[in-house]
């Protein structure tokens, strides 16, 4: 006994189909916009009201004006600026030197005639070891 297989029949009106989906998105659209409007004044009303409660600032007695200072020379700041720039010069020359000082003590040469100065101190190795080691 097989039973007939049973056809559904759908048949779709283009005109309903398209309205149907337009008033979906307009719906959606409605319901996100009152609900960000909903949110934005409940955030708004909320965050106000205690923070203006809660905080009222100190009353502040009156601060004497600063002392205005002497206005400086060109000639003194030109001469602070050259100390600095000097200063700044001696620093990254001394730290050249460490990293030039460091290269060459990291060099094979230098460190095969280190070694044999320390194996075996001759005159030789020790001339040696101080031309490659600086």
């Amino acid at each position: 006994m097989v039973r007939p297989r049973r056809v559904l029949r759908i048949s779709f009106n283009p005109l309903i189909l398209t309205l149907s989906v337009a008033l979906g998105v307009w719906l959606g659209f409605i319901a996100i916009g009152l609900t960000t409007y909903i949110g934005y004044q409940f955030y708004t009303t909320e965050s106000e009201a205690p923070v203006a409660q809660v905080f009222t600032p100190p009353p502040f007695p009156p601060q004497p004006a600063p002392a205005p200072t002497p206005p400086s020379t060109g000639e003194e700041r030109l001469q602070k600026y050259e100390e600095n720039y000097n200063a700044a010069q001696r620093a990254d020359n001394e730290r050249l030197e460490r990293l030039e000082e460091q290269r060459r003590l990291n060099d094979a040469k230098c460190q095969f005639w280190t070694e044999q100065y320390r194996n075996a101190p001759t005159e030789k190795a020790k001339r040696n070891m101080g031309q490659e080691c600086g």
